[in-house]
């Protein structure tokens, strides 16, 4: 009987934990649907709000990039990491931070909070989302595909090195960081390919708005940015990369 009744608390216990733990994993996917809804909406949102008046600029345009992405990484880096953008995630699979099935549903997640964010804004500007669609200038497709897979290789790798190395130390900052070098980008290469840096974020709107003109970009260049970074953050920091 002794044996009975010491048993009985240890397999609660353990149902308890393994309930907690399918939470968790639950919760760390939909949060990625909240998350890519929050940059989606807006970043198409100023897009299209200002497209007439060119009150925000360029300028502007980064600033909200940088600013929406840092709220969403200290608000939900803790829950999944807060990738957000499917050629993060990708440079992560290639990085061997996370598995091939983890990085699957992540993207699929991805893209929902995309699709979602976008719905939003079409259902209060309808057409005039049109704005916040993604395309090269000039339709010069090969500088635009260069750009846009430089700059996601400088986000995924900064993401990399600020989330994924030893120094401790540079954690607190990494939303910063981050959030500033999508910024950044997005003030210097907005004008020639939209300033994507993000499938999810260009899928959004073209769906809503059915314009899938070189759509295709927009996944490429960003994925081979990301797998770039991977290649490149494993090769310089052997030394500081947390074990996989």
């Amino acid at each position: 009987m002794n044996s009975n009744n010491n048993d009985q608390p240890k397999n609660i216990s353990n149902n308890g934990s393994s309930e907690n733990t399918q939470s968790n994993v639950k919760h760390k996917y939909l949060v990625e649907i909240v998350g890519t809804f929050i940059l989606v909406y807006a970043i198409a949102s100023a897009a299209t709000v200002y497209s007439d008046s060119g009150q925000l600029g360029v300028i502007g345009i980064g600033l909200v990039h940088a600013l929406a992405l840092t709220a969403i990484i200290y608000a939900i880096g803790y829950r999944s990491g807060a990738q957000v953008n499917p050629a993060v995630t990708i440079g992560l699979l290639v990085a061997r931070k996370i598995g091939g099935k983890e990085a699957a549903l992540y993207i699929i997640c991805q893209l929902i909070g995309g699709v979602i964010g976008a719905a939003v804004v079409y259902a209060m500007f309808g057409s005039a989302m049109s704005a916040s669609v993604t395309l090269p200038s000039e339709n010069n497709v090969m500088r635009a595909f260069i750009l846009e897979t430089v700059m996601t290789f400088t986000l995924v790798y900064v993401v990399m090195a600020t989330t994924t190395a030893k120094n401790l130390k540079i954690a607190p900052l990494a939303g910063v960081a981050i959030g500033f070098t999508l910024g950044f980008n997005v003030i210097f290469g907005g004008s020639i390919t939209g300033g994507s840096l993000n499938p999810a974020r260009s899928f959004g709107p073209a769906l809503m708005t059915g314009n899938f003109d070189f759509n295709w970009l927009y996944w490429i260049a960003p994925i081979l940015g990301g797998i770039i970074a991977a290649g490149v953050y494993k090769a310089l920091h052997k030394d500081t990369d947390l074990p996989e």
